[in-house]
């Protein structure tokens, strides 16, 4: 019963994240949108920190800290951003909510695996810019939607005490759809260039984890990762088309591509390394570093103005319980979290390095047994003015739920 419902919720969830839009961002028109924060709500709550694990708590970003669990967990993530976006001559403000991650995780007596669903990026803007040619007012409209979604599965094993390995294979899909409309005034015809991707690949990551018990009431847990570079296939057509003042379209030709029908978007290596320090059951600290060795590549798109780097990431953050096993105060056995973290892009528009910072908080209710409801916020400011570009200061709503279960155990009693 268990598994047919498990079936059914990661089929709805499949076909709801292959269709949502995640982003309402001008910085997703470039490359394949805007990278898709995909982390459980507890380490997003404490700055994307994910070098702690215990036994009912892993990371989804490192397959090791699968070794630690003791229990069956369900995870289900989601998020409301609404954002400020604002221009040097004009402000708009947007808001979108969308499905993050769905997760089934079973220890076993060997090992623990892991398997589901989640967005890895996201296309979601709208623009228009306004300009004159030989005294005629022209407008360009520019528009996206789509992504990339991963199904992933990941496995655990500790070969001895305190150390733990982990391996994690992930299929990448989706697609992305890319419009722009130009008027002229006093042109009765529009013009519009429909461009679609149909994106595929896959990733893989290696995971390490330790801990280690210091001053006996302590802990210290170290944490890392390497995913190799990746290719990401991509299928793509191109339309031009006239359209009518009412939208209706008038003649339509599809544009031969030649080499650049089917291409290959490089993605670069990844490498993650954390530490945390702490009093079981209590408190602990920690920070994660994250880096690319080079930029990303997008043969679909050449634009003087757009350069891909290496970005990186910085996170530190931590989390409080007044007494975890307190049986007449609730509030005592809720988790405290706090967080912030600094990232560049990788993304340089006109010159301009794109920046992301956030500061974070949250809490994790208890339920019944071990299971949780987890609440982040985290407000957060990205790009810049310079140079005539978009700044958004954003405020993330995260919800997620982590519901532990036993299987597999015989019963002693009937």
């Amino acid at each position: 019963m268990k598994i047919n419902y498990l079936i059914l919720l990661l089929a709805c969830f499949s076909a709801s994240i292959y269709a949502q839009n995640t982003t309402l961002s001008p910085y997703s028109y470039y490359g394949v949108g805007q990278p898709i924060v995909s982390r459980t709500v507890e380490n997003n709550s404490i700055g994307g920190v994910t070098a702690y694990a215990d036994s009912t708590q892993f990371s989804l970003d490192n397959p090791a800290t699968l070794a630690k669990l003791k229990f069956i967990q369900y995870r289900v993530g989601a998020d409301y951003r609404a954002s400020k976006q604002q221009a040097q001559q004009s402000f708009e403000s947007t808001s979108v909510a969308s499905l993050r991650y769905l997760a089934l995780s079973v220890p076993t007596k060997y090992f623990a695996f892991s398997f589901g669903l989640r967005p890895k990026s996201s296309v979601g803007y709208r623009i228009i810019v306004s300009d004159n040619l030989n005294g005629l007012e022209q407008q360009s409209a520019f528009s996206g939607t789509g992504g990339v979604n991963s199904t992933f599965f990941g496995i655990g094993f500790m070969p001895v005490d305190g150390l733990s390995l982990g391996f994690s294979a992930n299929y990448n899909f989706g697609f992305t759809e890319k419009t722009i409309l130009q008027s002229v005034s006093n042109v009765q015809l529009n013009s519009q260039l429909f461009t679609r991707s149909e994106l595929s690949g896959a990733h893989y990551t290696f995971g390490a984890h330790y801990n280690k018990s210091i001053f006996s009431d302590y802990e210290v847990q170290l944490s890392a990762t390497y995913t190799p570079s990746s290719a990401l296939k991509s299928s793509n057509t191109r339309t031009l088309s006239t359209l009518t003042s009412s939208g209706s379209i008038g003649t339509q030709q599809d544009i031969d591509l030649k080499a650049l029908a089917n291409t290959s978007n490089n993605i670069a290596a990844e490498t993650t390394i954390g530490i945390s320090f702490g009093k079981p059951q209590k408190w602990f600290v920690g920070a994660t570093y994250v880096n690319t060795n080079q930029g990303v590549t997008y043969p679909l798109e050449s634009n003087p103005d757009v350069e891909y780097v290496a970005n990186s990431r910085f996170s530190l953050g931590g989390f409080y319980i007044p007494k975890y096993d307190s049986f007449t105060n609730f509030f005592n056995r809720i988790v405290y979290r706090l967080g912030t973290r600094f990232e560049h892009t990788g993304l340089i528009l006109k010159k301009q390095d794109i920046k992301d910072f956030g500061i974070t908080f949250g809490i994790g209710l208890p339920l019944s047994g071990l299971s949780k409801v987890n609440i982040g916020v985290e407000i957060g400011q990205l790009g810049t003015l310079d140079s005539g570009l978009v700044k958004e200061n954003y405020t993330n709503i995260m919800l997620g739920f982590s519901l532990s279960d036993v299987w597999f155990i015989k019963r002693k009693y009937d």
